[in-house]
């Protein structure tokens, strides 16, 4: 029935364009989801996999350091004095020795305990600590030898390896101790040649790295990088350690005797400038320099000072006969006490009459107020110039650690009693190092060699390149040491040094004998005996010096240090065979009419 409207026909609900676009929509989300699964599929079997690779392999990476063997000290002739011996420290795998069987049976930590105790010489309940637990790297034990190691090897432990390191060893004891010094615990250089060249006998670390397999074992065919040590130079020294051996033997029995606090002796070859001998006492074994004190376990040959004393009269000597000042037969009337013109006054080791003395004499009777009436005809400027030349006041060039120059003021420094006492070895200070080249110096035609204790140094390879001798410099004239090593020959034959003879060789020497400073309050507290000496006087080869510093029992270097260099002298003499003198000595008078 019509009814006048028309009918309007309905769109289904969900079609046109909408529904394209939903769908659109929907298809657009499932294209962005395998694009991402895909991206991160790569991902996963790509980048990723690079990365778990490389974390894996840093897990399996072990870089450890290839120590330099540090450079042997050797004598001069060849006697080994210090070297670098392995040593093994024992680490675990904690992990892995939880995975350690035996037979097939797991024993894990305890079991591996039990098989270490026995090569390791100890008790497995020290050991199973540092075994148990989850640290893949764990120190158990230091300082093994390598047959130990060996012997941990054969057990073949799982997760158990050990890392090589050096350790300094002293194959000839204290023989040298004082002058070659010692390491500490960490490997630090603390005294003598070790300290001196450090640098030289280190060498250089190198690095390994390589792939470790589940047991610790090197994997072959994986990532090993090695980087080689370069090993430390070796050091060749001027010692002869028979000498060496039997001056320190001397020295620490003389102390002994005298009760003296030190002791030192220094042999020196007058021509090279080689030292053959430096011995020390009390000396140090290098293997436990904790057994001394600290005081003993450097050398005082060259770290302590003293007032020479007597010994400084050659110097004196020297310089006025050089200065044609005087001969050695030059007349004085000397007096046991003398006053000079600012009224400071001067007296001899002992009371006496006025002695009718040539200068000669006077060396040989080690008069201070004869020595003061012959050196006030130099200057001021003039004594402190030879003092200055024959090594007062400077290192010897050594190198030394801890070397000292001694002490020589400027002359302007110098106060009214000073001026006069450095003529006879008092108000100046020196080590025994410096005393001897000053004999040698004479003995040597007036020509100063340097001292060495160094002859060269050794490549890792065994070849040896010499150290370059020091400049050799003149002190005095040919005429001037010639004359004063003749007076000094005459100290030995006829005056304060009698003691220092050695049988069938001619000796030229003098004794010392100085106050020495308290240590502590200023003043003066014992004495310093000395003696230094050359021979054969006719052709010196050695120059010798012995020195004991507060001997409580006999302290006039005549007395308590001359007769060790008779002993010593004639040992070395023998040893370096060293012809006997056959000539006779043209001896100066020692007085006038």
């Amino acid at each position: 029935m019509g009814s006048g409207k028309t009918r309007l026909t309905r769109k289904r609900r969900g079609s046109g364009p909408n529904l394209r676009l939903r769908m659109g929509i929907v298809a657009a989300f499932a294209i962005l989801a395998l694009l991402i699964t895909s991206v991160r599929l790569v991902s996963i079997q790509g980048m990723d996999s690079m990365k778990l690779a490389e974390k894996a392999l840093s897990n399996r990476l072990v870089t450890r350091t290839l120590p330099a063997d540090r450079g042997q000290i050797l004598a001069a002739d060849g006697t080994v004095l210090a070297d670098s011996v392995s040593r093994y420290q024992l680490v675990v795998d904690q992990e892995n020795v939880a995975q350690y069987k035996v037979d097939g049976k797991l024993v894990g930590a305890w079991g591996a305990a039990e098989a270490l105790a026995k090569p390791l010489n100890t008790d497995p309940g020290l050991i199973y600590p540092k075994l148990v637990g989850d640290k893949r790297w764990n120190p158990v034990a230091k300082g093994l030898t390598s047959e130990t190691w060996r012997a941990v090897q054969k057990l073949d432990v799982l997760g158990v390896s050990a890392e090589e390191y050096s350790v300094r060893s002293y194959p000839a004891g204290g023989i040298a101790g004082n002058l070659v010094g010692f390491l500490s615990s960490d490997g630090t250089a603390q005294a003598g040649l070790e300290m001196a060249y450090d640098k030289e006998l280190s060498g250089t670390d190198g690095q390994q790295q390589y792939e470790r397999g589940a047991r610790g074992e090197i994997i072959p065919l994986g990532d090993n990088n090695i980087k080689d040590a370069v090993d430390g130079e070796g050091l060749q020294t001027t010692i002869d350690p028979d000498i060496q051996y039997y001056a320190q033997q001397a020295i620490e029995e003389q102390r002994q005797k005298h009760k003296a606090e030190s002791g030192s002796i220094v042999i020196k070859e007058v021509k090279t400038g080689k030292i053959l001998a430096a011995a020390d006492a009390p000396t140090v074994d290098p293997n436990s320099p904790g057994e001394v004190g600290g005081d003993d376990r450097g050398s005082r040959i060259f770290t302590d000072v003293f007032e020479p004393g007597s010994t400084a009269k050659m110097v004196t000597a020297a310089a006025l006969l050089d200065q044609g000042l005087v001969t050695p037969e030059s007349e004085f009337t000397v007096p046991d006490k003398w006053k000079a013109p600012n009224d400071e006054e001067f007296r001899d080791s002992h009371p006496h009459e006025d002695e009718k003395l040539t200068f000669a004499g006077i060396l040989a009777q080690s008069s201070n107020t004869g020595t003061i009436l012959a050196g006030q005809k130099l200057t001021e400027a003039q004594r402190y110039e030879y003092m200055k030349k024959f090594g007062f006041g400077s290192t010897t060039g050594i190198g030394f650690p801890a070397e000292t120059g001694g002490i020589l003021h400027p002359y302007k420094d110098w106060d009214g009693r000073t001026k006069y006492t450095v003529m006879f070895g008092q108000g100046v200070a020196a080590n025994a190092m410096q005393t001897t080249d000053v004999i040698s110096t004479i003995a040597n035609g007036g020509v100063h060699v340097p001292s060495r204790l160094v002859d060269g140094m050794i490549s890792p390879k065994g070849q040896t390149v010499s150290d370059p001798a020091g400049k050799s410099q003149r002190v005095v004239s040919e005429k001037a040491a010639d004359q004063t090593l003749r007076m000094l020959e005459g100290v030995v034959a006829e005056g304060t040094g009698k003691s220092a003879q050695v049988s069938g060789y001619r000796v030229a020497g003098k004794t010392g004998t100085a106050q020495a400073p308290a240590a502590e309050g200023g003043g003066y507290d014992g004495y310093t005996a000395s003696f230094v000496g050359v021979l054969p006087a006719e052709d010196p080869q050695l120059a010798i010096s012995v020195t004991l510093q507060r001997p409580r029992d006999g302290y006039y270097g005549g007395q308590a240090a001359a007769p060790v260099f008779s002993d010593v002298a004639g040992f070395a003499m023998r040893h370096l065979r060293i012809p006997p003198s056959t000539e006779k000595p043209d001896l100066p008078a020692r007085e006038w009419k």
